[in-house]
């Protein structure tokens, strides 16, 4: 690829296949595999290794399959495609691997080819291993009880089989929703997410292992791919692939923070995590000088219990006009904008009334035929006063 010999590449450093002259011994990964594999040796049943897409769980599980002994073990490796897989599937397709030319389609006899086979193995010596990965997509209650259900094959009181399940979280949601499934789990790990200074440590080890210089990434560029690939491997692999391949096009030598942000956008993944987070953290929101008279309306009809109103319905006051202080005008001027006031309130209590007379925030219990109450009568007259003395 030309974009690599501009970087003095010897091979695609950035692949996301499990090529084990790329794995990466982290201190997490390695004890998911010593965890895992003291499991097989110790002839254990059940065991799960958990991670989100692209943490490295095929690597983990790709590694132990190449430190078992073929001598010791009868170890086998399958990959579940999603919505390709039942139980019966798998099932056929493991008494193949162990041997069986032509599986019979019945059930029980197809368990007793596959426990025969593995009877001539424990007789060899060697004790069976199955590696199933991406086994999310066997997380039916169904099929996964049927596949575990080999751990029950014994001979000469001694288990037969050690299953090893690796996916994604949905996998051990699925073994926790079964309680007599969860209860056979003798080992479980959980890859999480590298740190900056693990991420930083793989993703030059990514590069030096196909030949280049470490100086390819730049710090900036290095953190960007840490934080926008939210450490995972996969992630961080796709992400700065996509970002050589700008700084190439660019004419640089060099992948800088710049390229990775580029490359995250075209990608069309999720936002910056940290932007996020930022977003996603509670504030305290300012509390607004006014309120809209909308919002004192639905705040006061939520309130469990509502403080005594002393001014109209707040609903009113989107149906009346604003009455002004005079300025400068005549006391004539003032009767014509009195009257426009209380024509308009008489016509909207004739109407449709926002205002509900059970509501405890409406004053009084009259109804929009008997009038106002007596006590309005006066208020023109009240009002006219306030308006001369200001």
């Amino acid at each position: 690829m030309e974009h690599l010999h501009h970087f003095n590449l010897k091979d695609d450093p950035f692949r996301n296949e499990p090529l084990l002259r790329f794995f990466f011994d982290t201190r997490q990964q390695q004890h998911a595999l010593l965890r895992m594999e003291r499991a097989v040796r110790q002839h254990k049943g059940l065991s799960v290794l958990v991670g989100n897409v692209g943490s490295g769980k095929t690597m983990v599980v790709r590694q132990l399959l190449d430190n078992l002994e073929e001598e010791v073990f009868e170890a086998s490796m399958m990959v579940v495609l999603n919505g390709a897989a039942d139980a019966s599937w798998m099932l056929t397709r493991y008494a193949k691997q162990l041997g069986v030319e032509e599986p019979p389609r019945e059930r029980e006899a197809l368990i007793a080819e596959i426990y025969d086979r593995l009877a001539i193995v424990r007789e060899d010596g060697r004790h069976a291993v199955l590696i199933i990965d991406d086994a999310q997509a066997l997380a039916s209650p169904e099929t996964l009880s049927e596949i575990c259900g080999l751990l029950k094959l014994e001979y000469e009181d001694r288990r037969l089989l050690s299953l090893v399940l690796a996916g994604t979280p949905g996998l051990a949601e699925a073994i926790g929703n079964d309680g007599i499934l969860s209860h056979r789990v003798d080992v479980k790990v959980e890859l999480e997410a590298f740190d900056a200074e693990t991420a930083s440590s793989y993703l030059l080890h990514r590069v030096r292992q196909a030949g280049g210089d470490e100086g390819i990434l730049e710090a900036a560029c290095v953190a960007a791919l840490h934080r926008f690939g939210r450490g995972i491997p996969g992630l961080m692999n796709t992400l700065a692939d996509n970002a050589m391949f700008e700084a190439f096009l660019a004419g640089r030598t060099s992948v800088s923070a710049m390229d990775v942000e580029r490359a995250h956008r075209d990608l069309g993944w999720e936002s910056d995590p940290a932007q996020e987070y930022s977003e996603s953290t509670p504030t305290e929101a300012p509390v607004p000088a006014a309120a809209p008279p909308e919002i004192v309306q639905s705040a006061a009809a939520t309130a469990v219990e509502p403080e005594p109103v002393t001014a109209v319905d707040v609903s009113m006051l989107s149906h009346s006009p604003v009455l002004t202080p005079l300025r400068g005008g005549s006391l004539d001027d003032l009767d014509s904008e009195l009257e426009a006031v209380f024509e308009t309130t008489a016509m909207t209590m004739s109407s449709e009334s926002p205002i509900d007379p059970t509501r405890p925030e409406a004053i009084g219990s009259f109804s929009p035929t008997e009038g106002p109450p007596k006590h309005e009568e006066e208020a023109p007259e009240d009002l006219l006063v306030e308006l001369i003395e200001d």
